[in-house]
């Protein structure tokens, strides 16, 4: 049996052991954790090392004596930079190259390449100017998933954020741009195959009001995108551009972007599963799963998964995101239930009974993930009503830990 080695044992890889073993393969899943409790997917794979998945030398020795295959990473663009420089060490098939990882890491290169292909990016500001207009975002150069990044209103909060971004840069440097109010972030997704490149499809996002902190998070994505066909006219054609141009192939990508006054300014790439998991909405619509395609690549198989265009898709699809207040969690509400629910295509639980949750940053730990998919725009808010309903997560004083819900409203108005 072939033997797969997953970088990471975070609950977002368990889908990838899942996936592979359905798949025929032996899945090994490494990381530090010598408590498994904090390693859920180690708990499920065939078989747990307790080394590093930045221990490129241990790991490529350890490969090498279990007779590994193929290494694959997930979510994380520092277990993706671990599994490229282990492929190159072992003559694996890897998807990406270091430069490639670059672009969607290195936010200043990120900039450069999107003008170099005539892409519209975000307005950005020198910490010293003068005459910035607040808000502001500042966000460390080189990293990813929210980490470091915070809205300054004044020249005081400016000052203290740009600190805490170049603390958590590794190259010490900040950028910061126009914090946009007036627009929509859009995603739009993607993944090229023999050099085939298929658009997979688009979303926008509902965006936290942050009452209580935390008003970068994305509580929900609606797809379809409103934008969708006015990103196709305007800009879809050099996006393609730019992933012919750093040569992508065998790969998911996704683009960030914003919409606003009839443009579009893009901010962000992702060369690597993004974190609303748009295999299960593409899988539902097309049939196929792409991360099954990642997988094959990683093991050198042949693919024969025929990815078609997902073009004004007739379905209603929302990924709805919870995150959770500080506490110790006591009670999980609602889960059996929602899981009859046949518009709801998968549900991603992220929290167990006892298990504290401590929020040290602007980023709240998420704790459930649901994926609906259904016919109608009115099935689709039914079903949405039904989980804001049924599911929460509760104290041991019987108080919600969960920190915002979509409401009806803010459906009808996205």
């Amino acid at each position: 049996m072939d033997k797969l080695l997953i970088l990471g044992g975070n609950p977002t890889e368990i889908e990838i052991v899942e996936r592979a073993k359905k798949l025929g393969l032996y899945t090994i899943v490494t990381d530090n954790h010598t408590d498994w409790k904090l390693s859920p997917a180690k708990q499920l794979a065939d078989e747990g090392w307790n080394i590093s998945w930045s221990d490129v030398d241990t790991l490529a020795k350890e490969c090498q004596e279990e007779n590994v295959n193929g290494v694959i990473a997930g979510f994380s663009e520092f277990r993706v930079d671990n599994m490229i420089q282990l492929c190159e060490r072992l003559h694996f098939p890897c998807s990406l190259t270091m430069h490639q990882l670059d672009v969607t890491r290195d936010k200043l290169l990120f900039k450069e390449t999107c003008r170099k292909y005539g892409l519209n990016t975000i307005p950005e500001h020198n910490v010293n100017d003068g005459d910035i207009s607040f808000p502001v975002i500042v966000k460390p150069v080189d990293r990813a998933g929210s980490i470091g990044i915070n809205v300054a209103h004044d020249k005081e909060e400016l000052a203290a954020y740009y600190e805490t971004a170049l603390s958590l840069s590794p190259s010490k440097q900040v950028v910061i741009e126009d914090f946009i109010t007036d627009g929509i972030k859009v995603d739009v997704y993607y993944y090229v195959k023999d050099n085939k490149l298929t658009f997979l499809g688009s979303s926008d996002t509902v965006m936290c009001k942050g009452d209580l902190g935390a008003k970068i998070l994305q509580k929900a994505w609606p797809f379809k995108s409103k934008y969708e066909q006015d990103y196709l006219k305007q800009v879809d054609g050099k996006v393609r551009n730019m992933f012919n141009g750093l040569a992508i192939n065998n790969a998911y990508a996704t683009m960030s972007m914003f919409y606003r006054n009839g443009d579009f300014y893009f901010f962000e790439a992702g060369f690597r599963l993004s974190g609303e998991m748009s295999y299960h909405y593409y899988e539902k619509i097309a049939g196929i799963n792409y991360l099954d395609s990642m997988i094959k690549h990683s093991m050198g198989y042949k693919d024969n998964a025929d990815y078609k265009e997902v073009l004004n898709c007739n379905n209603h699809c929302i990924v709805l995101n919870f995150f959770g207040l500080d506490g110790d969690v006591d009670n999980i509400k609602g889960l059996e239930e929602l899981k009859k629910n046949d518009n709801i295509y998968d549900i991603q639980l992220y929290v167990n009974r006892n298990e504290a949750i401590e929020n040290s940053t602007n980023v709240f730990k998420k704790i459930a993930m649901f994926t609906i998919v259904s016919a109608s725009f009115e099935d689709m808010v039914a079903t949405v009503n039904a989980v804001n309903n049924t599911f929460d997560v509760f104290d041991k004083n019987g108080e919600s830990l969960v920190y915002e819900r979509v409401s009806e409203q803010e459906l009808y108005i996205n």
